[in-house]
Parts: structure tokens; C-alpha cells; sequence
């Protein structure tokens, strides 16, 4: 079976997701276990990769794709709103980490990059454009299946 526009987008989430929490990790300021020995915010937002699993796996339950993919539209946007900003992720890559408990502290990578802040708030942007996009190409695949339904044939 071809994978559709749906799962090509899911797939795409995932990869922006990979690379999102990459930049976490490398932030330090917003990073966590298994990287770090503390529990954070960051840890749990692990947790989008099982819920991605399963939204590819519900391939006969397209009401529960749309609610997963809901879930982690809404989770990732209002994390980067409230929790993570934009102005944090490009300040812990341009300058250094002016978060409490961090103050100071330099990204893993031990270099100062305005490019990699803006290349950071991007990651984050693309992350919601992407979850975004996936959530109404599921919607749009429920309605087809809804809507679509072969007519009965004239006689």
C-alpha cells in the first residue's frame, strides 16, 4: 500500500520532531532525562513518539488519528508558547542560557550562534506547520471517507 499525502505529513512530523528535540538537547537549558539526570518538561514530551506510533498504526481508526495528531498539534504549539518561547531558544543559542537554574550555562555544543537560534525558532515553527498540515490532511481523509461513498447502482 502507497502511503498517502496523510502519512507522508505524519512521517514528516516525526522527522521535524527528531530534529526539534535534537536542539533540546543540545540547548541543555531545555533538555532532560535520558540526557540529563533530571525529570523535566522535556521528558515528557518524549512521550509524542508513542503517540506517533500510534496514530500510524491506527490506519482503521481515522477518528483516532485526527484526535492523536490533535494531542500533539496543540501540545508542541502551546509548549513553544508558554513554556519554551522564542526568545529562549535564540538566546541560549546566540548568547547563553538566561533561564533560572541555568543562568550562564553554555549550549553542548560550546559556541555562541545567532544562526542557530534562528535555525532553532524555525525547527519549532516548521514542528506546528507540520502537525498542523498532518491534522487537516487526516481530517480531510475522514470526510472523503465519510462523504465518498460510492452511490448505489441506477436501474
Amino acid at each position: 500500500m502507497k502511503p498517502n499525502l496523510s502519512l507522508k505529513l505524519l512521517l514528516l512530523s516525526v522527522i521535524i520532531s527528531v530534529i526539534h528535540h535534537i536542539d533540546h538537547v543540545l540547548r541543555i537549558d531545555h533538555s532532560g532525562w535520558p540526557f540529563l539526570p533530571r525529570v523535566t518538561p522535556f521528558t515528557f514530551s518524549l512521550l509524542a513518539y508513542p503517540i506517533f506510533l500510534l496514530i500510524f498504526l491506527a490506519q482503521a481508526k481515522p477518528w483516532y488519528r485526527v484526535a492523536g495528531t490533535a494531542v500533539l498539534f496543540l501540545f508542541a504549539t502551546l509548549a513553544h508558547i508558554f513554556f519554551e518561547p522564542m526568545r529562549d531558544k535564540f538566546h541560549t543559542w546566540a548568547y547563553r542560557s538566561n533561564l533560572p537554574g541555568h543562568v550562564g550555562e553554555q549550549n553542548m555544543l560550546g559556541f555562541n550562534s545567532e544562526f542557530l537560534g534562528v535555525c532553532s525558532i524555525v525547527i519549532a515553527v516548521l514542528l506546528s506547520l507540520a502537525l498542523l498540515a498532518t491534522l487537516l490532511s487526516f481530517i480531510a481523509d475522514v470526510s472523503r471517507g465519510s462523504d465518498n461513498k460510492e452511490a448505489p447502482p441506477v436501474r
